[in-house]
């Protein structure tokens, strides 16, 4: 049976890849990394399978382990395997719920799953509703934000004003969307990241940081430590995992009042360095045992 990790270039050296890929030799697995770069895809009426690697037409994988999420190449990618069969882990349409951080929180609220208040920012908004709806500070972020990188804290009004202006042009002429999000800050400077394969708890990391920073990102000073996820915290993941229809993923819980929690992200293309490290386990053997069981790869 063929597989491929399908990812960026720049990222066959990353953590997650080599990680699968040694474990896939130790098994005798025959996996492969492929760059989406390397990609060319022709469609024609009769239908014949027509991608291309370097150039050369291919063998089609029966497996497809997608590494990452949003541009519109991978999306037609992946849509192409589908449509010829190919297994993929996770699916196109999971993906792509998972990578939408509005519908994928709607989703999740409308099964009555606890998220944060969440509003979706389109064009030049009325600042006066935003604040009958929201509490200072709120948090603004990118519709396909991933962990830290596009995320704002704004303090108050003034500030609001201030980005959104900044932000007109993007907003209004080129029909971008951001969302704003109430501040969860009865526990700001900690979150807990669950990590689950078909709907199942492998491991989960507890992240902090310094100074209330909300920003989880290990390089600007956060530690990780292993966590034992209790009833409530496995039951939101399993329900989460679930409505999104992913069969591998990671999903976020930030820590509300009296002991209750909401669910900040599901993110269907997860990394697990940190993961393994605060862990002590096997996530790429976990993947890849999951990969096995399920299509009697011997």
């Amino acid at each position: 049976m063929k597989i491929w990790i399908l990812d960026n270039d720049r990222n066959r050296t990353a953590h997650g890849a080599k990680r699968i890929i040694e474990e896939a030799q130790k098994r005798n697995m025959n996996l492969e990394y492929v760059a989406i770069e390397d990609i060319e895809l022709i469609i024609d009426w009769d239908l014949e399978e027509r991608l291309f690697i370097k150039n050369e037409k291919t063998k089609l994988p029966d497996i497809v382990i997608p590494r990452m999420d949003s541009s519109y190449q991978i999306k037609s990618i992946i849509d192409f395997l589908e449509n010829a069969w190919v297994k993929i882990i996770n699916s196109n349409n999971a993906r792509l719920l998972a990578n939408d951080k509005f519908l994928s929180l709607q989703k999740l609220a409308l099964n009555r799953l606890p998220v944060p208040k969440t509003i979706l920012l389109k064009g030049m908004p009325n600042i006066d509703f935003i604040e009958k709806q929201l509490n200072y500070p709120i948090i603004l972020k990118k519709l396909d934000w991933h962990g830290w990188k596009w995320i704002i804290k704004v303090k108050d009004r003034w500030e609001l004003e201030d980005i959104l202006e900044m932000l007109e042009e993007s907003l209004v002429k080129l029909n971008k969307v951001l969302l704003l999000q109430e501040y969860i800050w009865e526990k700001a400077w900690q979150d807990l990241r669950i990590f689950l394969v078909w709907w199942r708890v492998i491991a989960s990391m507890l992240r902090k940081w310094k100074d209330w920073d909300f920003k989880a990102n290990f390089s600007g000073w956060w530690s990780v430590s292993n966590h034992e996820v209790n009833e409530k915290e496995e039951i939101l993941a399993i329900e989460a995992t679930n409505l999104i229809w992913l069969d591998i993923c990671w999903v976020d819980l930030l820590f509300d009042k009296d002991n209750w929690y909401r669910i900040c992200e599901v993110n269907a293309s997860p990394w697990f360095k940190w993961l393994e490290e605060a862990t002590w386990l096997n996530i790429a053997g976990e993947i890849l045992n999951y990969i096995e069981n399920r299509y009697f790869i011997k």
